[in-house]
């Protein structure tokens, strides 16, 4: 794959600040390669849709269209973990290496989780607003307050993410298991595995990706074996759970809250109901973000473009069948 003779073209679509692209201009080939504001109008991108399929190399998640019957283009890398976008493309070179950031988000992701369930536990979404509205709400709060020590948790997924929050979790002494079908570790193995153990969880997190397995794992069936107390966390696909139904079970109350990075829609429209869904906290997928989370996809980039040169192999690669 590192033995193209002719120069390479690269197509660099990535959101990157200045720092990155900094990087990306003091390392990559001095010619050949094009920069592309990802968020211009859609008149101005489409000027750019020749250049990307006369390039050899594109770095970030361009429009899917773009990549029907592509033929030049042998390695994309992605500036996200999630591949779903581009699911239903075809005509992609059997060819092409598809590349990942699986990894970069673990920490951030996994925090984001313990981040919304302490808030909840602790009352922090409530002190919020009543901080802004300068009322003391002691003497009710403190009742209603819980601790995350001990509680029972089952993670959807056992990736990198998955691992992380579990790891996180262990340190409040939670009782944790996590579900998988395929990946190795994971104490659940099977939906009918999953289904005996969620009455007794006081917390079901998500950190699936979104394929046609996992699309509405979890329905209105599955949500209703959960415990009147337990918190619903998301970190992986809005796509994975029903959210009509997610949105009837906070609002009669018959769960004990949310913390949704991911939702079916995104941005999640003004109107929509589950921002005013008791106990339920908007994440608006800033699971993944960090200081300095652009320069590292850079980087992330550059390595593989060191692998690729020298025809070593690519990390992260993309199972295509599999999505992920």
């Amino acid at each position: 794959m590192g033995n193209v003779s002719a120069p390479l073209a690269i197509f660099v679509y990535a959101h990157l600040d200045t720092a990155a692209k900094e990087l990306l201009r003091s390392t990559l080939p001095a010619e050949g390669v094009t920069f592309v504001n990802k968020y211009e109008t859609a008149d101005a991108q489409a000027a750019y849709r020749e250049q990307f399929r006369a390039s050899d190399i594109c770095f970030g998640n361009v429009p899917a269209e773009w990549l029907e019957g592509v033929s030049r283009l042998c390695w994309l890398q992605l500036e996200s973990i999630g591949f779903e976008y581009y699911l239903q493309v075809r005509g992609l070179p059997p060819s092409l290496a598809v590349t990942n950031l699986k990894g970069l988000f673990d920490r951030s992701a996994a925090e984001t989780a313990l981040a919304g369930l302490l808030a909840l536990y602790r009352g922090v979404d409530v002190l919020v607003t009543a901080q802004t509205e300068r009322r003391w709400v002691c003497r009710d709060l403190r009742p209603r307050m819980q601790t995350l020590h001990g509680k029972r948790v089952i993670i959807l997924g056992h990736g990198s993410i998955g691992r992380m929050l579990r790891r996180l979790l262990e340190a409040f002494e939670c009782r944790v298991q996590s579900f998988a079908r395929t990946t190795s570790g994971a104490e659940l193995r099977t939906t009918a595995d999953l289904d005996r153990a969620l009455p007794q969880a006081d917390i079901v997190a998500c950190c699936l990706p979104n394929t046609p397995e996992t699309c509405g794992l979890f329905g209105r069936d599955r949500l209703a074996l959960l415990a009147p107390l337990a918190i619903f966390v998301n970190l992986g696909r809005g796509s994975v759970v029903d959210e009509s139904a997610l949105l009837d079970a906070l609002q009669s109350r018959r769960l004990g809250g949310a913390v949704l990075d991911v939702t079916v829609e995104e941005p999640l429209p003004a109107a929509h109901p589950l921002w005013g869904c008791p106990n339920t906290l908007i994440m608006q997928h800033t699971g993944g973000g960090y200081e300095g989370e652009l320069l590292d996809k850079a980087r992330v980039f550059l390595a593989n473009f060191a692998a690729f040169r020298s025809g070593d192999p690519l990390r992260n690669v993309v199972d295509l069948a599999r999505g992920y």
